[in-house]
């Protein structure tokens, strides 16, 4: 799964036609993910594959979340759960 085309997808207006095989085959591994909703469209004969994003899901956004955390944020957040805890 790669979090770089998450977030370039994020950044795309939707709905996104993709026909790179590359690209496809990214968002596809995405979708079975969970993280975005995409359909590819069956070719036409002589045609390539091609492949559409529509939305990023819940789950999607949280992963995009969770990868922008600065890691000191992280960690201010995990010591004061350690504090409230003692």
């Amino acid at each position: 799964m790669s979090i770089d085309f998450l977030h370039t997808l994020a950044k795309c207006r939707a709905p996104l036609t993709l026909t790179d095989p590359e690209d496809i085959n990214k968002l596809l591994v995405l979708r079975a993910a969970g993280l975005v909703v995409a359909l590819t469209l069956r070719p036409v004969a002589g045609k390539s594959e091609v492949a559409r994003f529509l939305a990023l899901t819940p789950d999607g956004r949280s992963a995009l979340d969770l990868a922008s955390a600065r890691p000191p944020r992280q960690a201010e957040a995990a010591a004061a759960l350690v504090e409230q805890v003692r």
